[in-house]
């Protein structure tokens, strides 16, 4: 799977509800994007054993959006990245939702996780003679909810077969048994 084939998405209407939300691809001026899952990890090693064990506790996962602000096609994201550097926002004025969706089959429909998010705003700068470059970080809020993204629509539907467990896990639902 190429790399193209991993999009990332952000609700720019920050809307808690999802009811009005306006989801877009983080791409444009982005040269590298990873989500990490930062691992909540605890090791236990008794006086007998020669060697220790690991056990997953939780993960709290983020991304890290270095931007540069680029002649951009989609100019309502750039205002977004702007607003967030201009206002600097915390409490629920900072949460957000963004969409990891695997772009594989066939569409317009795809597999995707929706995450809800605080925007941590990083930087904004750089280096003489290039073009500005714009740090936010989405930090992971609870769980994630797995379902569907239509990426014509720019829509997310929660997957009423598997949803996900407070631990991460796929809960199947009573119909799936049947």
């Amino acid at each position: 799977m190429k790399r193209h084939l991993l999009a990332h998405f952000v609700d720019i209407k920050m809307d808690h509800t999802y009811a009005q939300s306006e989801y877009h691809l983080i791409g444009e001026g982005v040269s590298s994007l990873t989500e990490e899952f930062n691992a909540e990890e605890e090791t236990e090693q008794w006086i007998n054993q020669e060697n220790g064990t690991t056990d997953i506790k939780s993960y709290t996962p983020n991304i890290e959006v270095e931007r540069q602000d680029v002649d951009q096609e989609d100019t309502d994201l750039t205002d977004w990245f702007e607003e967030m550097i201009d206002k600097l926002p915390t409490g629920k004025s900072a949460v957000t939702s963004y969409i990891r969706v695997r772009l594989k089959g066939q569409g317009p429909k795809y597999p995707a996780i929706r995450r809800q998010c605080a925007v941590i705003v990083g930087s904004t700068g750089g280096d003489a003679g290039g073009n500005v470059t714009d740090v936010l970080t989405l930090g992971g809020r609870g769980d994630g909810e797995a379902g569907t993204f239509d990426a014509t629509e720019k829509t997310f539907t929660v997957s009423e077969a598997v949803a996900l467990s407070k631990k991460g896990t796929p809960v199947i639902s009573k119909s799936d048994l049947s």
